[in-house]
């Protein structure tokens, strides 16, 4: 049964796009339009539904052009502009969720009208590394996840430190201006230098670092369909967009958390044959600015001597009214204001916090069906293939 567009994503037939305009659809290269021209129609209609979704995806997580040069890190929910937020992760792991459930539909369908087509080149190899794909993304989950326990044990010196510090009346007592010394010095030093120490948050914030490794391992090579047609050539790129996605959202989620700039490995910007994708010129854009916000956090950290526990602008909140309010201590003066700053960056952090921890449980889970439910498709692939066509 033909998938309609009211049934798909939950979309109106006029919200997308028309699948017998496919070609302008995605993009692709002058030599590759006559082999997908051969595709079903339906199938055509999907690959174009996937690319769609993720180029509106992309496109809607890019700040407003008015606001690119007002960025207010101290209070991101004031600010479009600043990238490398909470929100940010979630709606980038809404939009692979979304690409995902399109793939899956489009590689079943195509599977279930050409046995074999996943055991003969290019899409063997394709195929074998996107599924080596999924497990990076879900050791990534699993990092991202341990890294907010630890940043929700972080944020409780926040927490305890302007609780500590908000007394106005009565103003605040030595012992309390000592057990807020003490929540910001743990607060403040929370970074990779303290690895080799005892401190067993600083390890768990850290963990985030080691996947920056992945990112080699899923960087996609551009997929030649060769002499393929039909659904061959269309699932062909489809792989290579799910592999751009998956290295993209491997790599914002390693730079939003990771424990300073050298850890992150710059991402190779995109080759000529995927820069025709309807999708390349927002993941471009959005790499670009996420690179421009990098340099703009780290040169504040760098200039206030300051400790990193991520990039995330609600950590750099936190951090900044953190400083503000040790300073405040030190010089002996009252520190009331930095304390509610201190709260409110706290607050917002802890906000945050939850609906990401859910998100990012919701995309491990959904990983691991789809690879199960790939690999199924792959064995019966296989046994309906011929000896000399099968994997080896």
């Amino acid at each position: 049964m033909r998938t309609t567009a009211d049934s798909v994503g939950g979309m109106s037939s006029t919200a997308i796009p028309n699948p017998s305009l496919p070609i302008s659809g995605v993009g692709l290269r002058r030599n590759q339009v006559g082999s997908l021209e051969l595709s079903g129609e339906e199938e055509l209609h999907r690959l174009v539904l996937l690319h769609y979704h993720l180029a509106d995806s992309l496109q809607s997580l890019l700040p407003p052009p008015a606001a690119s040069s007002d960025r207010d890190y101290a209070h991101p929910s004031s600010s479009a502009s600043v990238v490398l937020s909470m929100p940010f992760l979630h709606k980038l792991l809404d939009a692979l969720l979304t690409c995902e459930s399109d793939f899956k539909s489009l590689l079943l369908l195509v599977l279930s009208r050409k046995l074999g087509v996943i055991s003969r080149p290019p899409l063997d190899r394709g195929v074998h590394d996107l599924l080596d794909g999924f497990i990076k993304t879900l050791d990534l989950c699993n990092a991202v996840s341990r890294s907010l326990q630890s940043l929700r044990h972080w944020n409780r010196h926040a927490n305890i430190a302007a609780t500590a510090l908000h007394r106005p009346n009565p103003p605040s007592l030595p012992p309390q201006l000592s057990r807020a010394r003490r929540a910001l010095s743990k607060l403040l030093l929370s970074d990779c230098s303290c690895l080799d120490s005892s401190s067993s948050t600083c390890r768990r914030v850290c963990q985030i670092c080691s996947a920056a490794r992945h990112l080699n391992t899923v960087a996609p090579g551009i997929l030649t369909p060769r002499n393929d047609s039909g659904g061959a050539a269309v699932l062909v790129v489809a792989v290579i967009t799910i592999r751009f996605l998956l290295r993209f959202a491997i790599w914002a989620m390693v730079t939003a958390f990771s424990c300073s700039v050298g850890t992150v490995p710059p991402l190779p910007p995109l080759p000529p044959p995927a820069r025709q994708m309807p999708w390349a010129a927002p993941m471009s854009s959005l790499q670009e600015r996420i690179a421009e916000e990098l340099r703009t956090a780290m040169k504040e950290k760098v200039a206030a001597g300051a400790a990193t526990t991520g990039m995330l602008v609600e950590t750099l909140a936190v951090e900044r009214s953190g400083r503000k309010a040790m300073k405040m201590l030190s010089s002996g003066n009252e520190a009331g204001e930095a304390a509610e700053e201190l709260a409110d960056a706290s607050r917002r952090l802890e906000e945050a916090l939850g609906p990401l921890e859910r998100k990012v449980r919701e995309v491990f889970h959904r990983f691991v069906r789809c690879r199960t439910d790939v690999l199924k498709r792959l064995h019966e692939d296989r046994r309906s293939s011929s000896p000399t066509d099968a994997l080896q």
